[in-house]
């Protein structure tokens, strides 16, 4: 069943976008960033007192990044595999498709973080930091901090919303799953880098947008969808043919 595009562009695009855009605006015009930051860091007694503590740092944040690597790494050698191995054979495309999507959107935060040279909550004075604050807007002027904005942590997390779109291929009911577990991680990930100073929440919100948009267009690009009818979700796509069971 094919429907006109701008049903998809509405659902995937344009209404996260919207979404996006408020949200944003809600934390800049209630400084939402710092209230928050502000909350955790007298928590903790007026310091960043979880900055090095195991779980915010050992487990959530240098484990999470090492298990988001071996997922990735998992999925290309999956791909490597469906050329020797049949079962990954009708997946090969979409495990191509769902290693890109990940690290193409987790390098391309890394990237901005470089370019946008935006501060972490730890650099500002009020925090215990040399620099004066300033919100994210002034910040993107200014480009005199370090590399915090989007949140690299986060992305390791949000970057597997591309399970979505990876379930979309096969109109798996799982992609559900996978796009919750997606959201979970990113959650945790930033909630802990925000419980050691090290991003505002404004961060991990655009992290997660550049990785939902990125994915996104890797999976038009692979369903060959900027040059065909959009397809409805419920619909069978003529990328992959697979055996009844699998999902």
């Amino acid at each position: 069943m094919v429907v006109d595009q701008s049903r998809f562009i509405r659902q995937h695009f344009l209404y996260p976008l919207v979404v996006l855009a408020i949200v944003s605006a809600v934390i800049l015009i209630f400084g939402l960033d710092v209230r928050i930051a502000d909350y955790f860091y007298g928590l903790q007694g007026y310091s960043w007192a979880w900055k090095n503590a195991w779980l915010t740092d050992r487990i959530l944040h240098r484990g999470g990044r090492a298990l988001s690597i071996f997922l990735a790494a998992s999925v290309l050698i999956s791909f490597f595999l469906s050329y020797i191995m049949q079962r990954l054979k009708n997946f090969r495309q979409q495990l191509l498709y769902l290693f890109l999507s990940v690290t193409g959107s987790t390098l391309l935060v890394v990237f901005l973080k470089m370019l946008l040279a935006v501060s972490c909550p730890w650099e500002f004075d009020r925090y215990g930091g040399r620099l004066v604050y300033a919100n994210i807007v002034q910040q993107l002027h200014l480009r005199n901090g370090g590399g915090c904005f989007p949140a690299g942590h986060a992305s390791a997390g949000y970057a597997w919303v591309a399970l979505y779109f990876f379930g979309l291929f096969f109109q798996s009911r799982l992609r559900w799953l996978g796009l919750l577990g997606a959201l979970t991680s990113g959650f945790i990930f930033g909630f802990a880098q925000q419980l050691r100073g090290a991003h505002f929440i404004s961060h991990d919100l655009w992290a997660l947008a550049i990785c939902w948009f990125f994915s996104l267009g890797l999976y038009l690009i692979f369903s060959g969808s900027f040059s065909k009818p959009f397809y409805h979700p419920n619909a069978v796509l003529p990328l992959v043919k697979i055996k009844s069971g699998w999902f």
